[in-house]
C-alpha cells in the first residue's frame, strides 16, 4: 500500500495509466504538464505530471515556483472521496470542488482520458 496522495502513489498512477491501452489512446497527441494538489493538506505534497503524446513521461513533487499548464487541486476530503467512488470526478469538476485551472477549451477533447485516469486511480491500493 502506498499513502493516497504522496510520491509514491502517482509513480503507481504513471506505471497503471501508462499500461492502460483504453487511457493512452484517448490521451494521443496531449502534451501538457499538470500540477495535482490538496489544498489543505501540507503533508500531501504537490504533483508535478509530464503528459507526452498519450504517455505520463514524468511524475515529481512540484518545484517552488513553478507553474504547469493545468492544475487541479482540492481538499483532501474531495480527493479522497473521489478515490472511494463517494463523488465522481465529472460532479466534483463541474461543482468546482476540485477546481480545474488551465485553458479549458483546450483540455476538453481530453475529458474521456482524464475521467479514466480517475477510474485507474480507485485502483490502487491506498492508506488514508
Amino acid at each position: 500500500m502506498v499513502q493516497f496522495l504522496g510520491l509514491d502513489y502517482w509513480k503507481k498512477v504513471k506505471e497503471i495509466a501508462n499500461a492502460d491501452e483504453e487511457f493512452r489512446i484517448k490521451t494521443k497527441m496531449f502534451n501538457a504538464s499538470f500540477t495535482y494538489g490538496a489544498t489543505d493538506n501540507d503533508s500531501v505534497p504537490d504533483i508535478y505530471m509530464k503528459f507526452d503524446d498519450g504517455e505520463v513521461m514524468e511524475i515529481r513533487e512540484l518545484e517552488e515556483g513553478e507553474k504547469t499548464d493545468y492544475t487541479l487541486a482540492g481538499p483532501y476530503e474531495i480527493w479522497t472521496k473521489l478515490n472511494k467512488g463517494d463523488l465522481d470526478a465529472q460532479s466534483a469538476l463541474m461543482t468546482r470542488q476540485l477546481p480545474f485551472k488551465g485553458n479549458m477549451s483546450s483540455i476538453i477533447r481530453y475529458s474521456k482520458a482524464f475521467l479514466r485516469l480517475f477510474e485507474l486511480m480507485q485502483t490502487i491500493p491506498v492508506e488514508y
